[in-house]
């Protein structure tokens, strides 16, 4: 069952897009010109309002179109290294702000799929979603025999969307890049037309999620929903249903009397086991994909389709990278940012010098704290991608950047649950590849 857009529909797309994109391109132009003819003494506060008028512009859009735009503008509400923090602030909301479909249209998929009516495949359904995001929703059902499931399932006109809408972005951003030649805005296409088709694949999704389940097979304290296999296809995925408490639902944990340190440090370690041990990580790690489950606390991780193989030379980088920081050598960072992946232009290594001196400058705050505060690192998420955009010859690897996700969410959740953790020094063991022993 292929949903098809019809040319009208793909037209109203692209119209719509075109519109909302050419007028910020318009906007951004007419600011650029008051800047350099005028100078006015506010030209910083009026880019603040265009930037968030431009982002509430995009925003309504991706409501409006959902699909495709709506994922996309999700993913660049993560990208701090490429939009001001306008775009940032208010693209970020668009997690929450997915309404469901209906459920006959969810029943055609599923009947579709499994080429049998719902009730030969599932003893129940609920019909109302528990959850719902940009590319699926998810509903509780009940397997025959008795077992309680969750079922990811893929909306039915979404691969169409996709494929219309980075058709339309194509030709917008090369249509950018031809007028303006210091804007190279194809590498977030070309990363979206990566990373969203294989997020359509249940079947990968399955196996990204097994892949994570069987690093913390030896521990009671991290869990990974078991697939359900015979009941799942590229479009519909059925995985064993979790209890837990939303990670940043303060009073929920309070309540249930988890202890936020632990709930901290055992989210970090999580992390570190993955990236440093395994080279393979749980790459879209907001709020909504991680629970806690008050007996232990155990973690709950949950929605893999966006998962990241590192290169295999990435945790020797960093090592590199920390002892050239440790050495203060701004030239030895500088080659591990090369061997991390880290790229300019014109081949030069000045920006990235700069970039070496800010994190020299990073870890002198960091060591003349006593303790490790999570907002020297929500500062560093913030810092750093405003210096790579005044200098606009650096590019970050993306893998790097769902690192800084990572590294964000982690700060955020610490400071959100009011716990301290010293990151470097819970992360440490790991980058040198030492294993710690988990804590009971």
């Amino acid at each position: 069952m292929a949903s098809l857009l019809s040319l009208g529909e793909r037209v109203h797309r692209a119209r719509r897009i075109g519109t909302v994109f050419g007028r910020i391109y318009l906007g951004i132009k007419a600011n650029q010109f008051v800047a350099r003819s005028l100078r006015p003494p506010d030209m910083r506060e009026r880019w603040s309002r265009f930037n968030r008028q431009s982002a509430r512009s995009i925003f309504d859009v991706a409501v409006e179109l959902r699909g495709m735009i709506l994922k996309g503008c999700q993913f660049l509400g993560a990208r701090a290294d490429v939009l001001p923090p306008e775009y940032v602030e208010v693209l970020s909301r668009l997690q929450d702000r997915v309404p469901p479909r209906s459920f006959p249209a969810v029943r055609r998929v599923l009947e579709h799929d499994f080429g049998a009516p719902l009730e030969d495949v599932y003893e129940s359904f609920g019909e109302h979603p528990i959850a719902s995001a940009s590319l699926a929703q998810v509903h509780e059902a009940v397997l025959h025999g008795g077992r309680r499931v969750a079922v990811k399932v893929q909306y039915p006109e979404i691969a169409a969307l996709v494929k219309s809408d980075l058709a339309n972005l194509r030709t917008l951003f090369r249509a950018v890049g031809a007028l303006e030649r210091d804007v190279d805005l194809m590498p977030l296409v070309d990363e979206l037309g990566t990373h969203v088709p294989r997020e359509l694949d249940f079947e990968n999704e399955g196996r990204n999620a097994e892949t994570v389940a069987k690093m913390f097979a030896h521990r009671d304290d991290v869990r990974v929903p078991e697939i359900v296999w015979e009941h799942t296809t590229r479009r519909v995925l059925t995985m064993e249903f979790m209890e837990g408490i939303k990670i940043t639902d303060v009073e929920a944990l309070a309540a249930a009397g988890v202890d936020p340190q632990q709930v901290v440090q055992l989210l970090v370690d999580a992390y570190a086991v993955q990236v440093f041990q395994h080279g393979f990580f749980h790459a879209d790690p907001h709020p909504g994909n991680l629970l806690v489950q008050p007996d232990g606390p155990r973690l709950v991780m949950l929605d893999f389709g966006l998962s990241k193989d590192l290169p295999a030379t990435f945790r020797e980088g960093v090592v590199r990278f920390a002892g050239a920081m440790i050495q203060e050598d701004a030239e030895g960072m500088v080659q591990a940012f090369l061997d991390l992946g880290f790229e300019t232009r014109d081949g030069s290594d000045d920006s990235l010098v700069e970039v070496a001196r800010f994190a020299l400058e990073f870890a002198r705050r960091v060591r003349e704290r006593t303790s490790g505060d999570p907002r020297l690192f929500e500062r560093w998420n913030q810092e750093l991608p405003e210096l790579v955009r005044q200098n606009p010859v650096v590019r970050i690897p993306s893998h790097v950047v769902l690192m800084g996700r990572a590294l964000g969410l982690l700060s955020g959740v610490s400071r959100s649950l009011g716990a301290r953790i010293d990151l470097l020094r819970a992360v440490l063991p790991y980058v040198m590849g030492v294993t710690p022993t988990p804590a009971p």
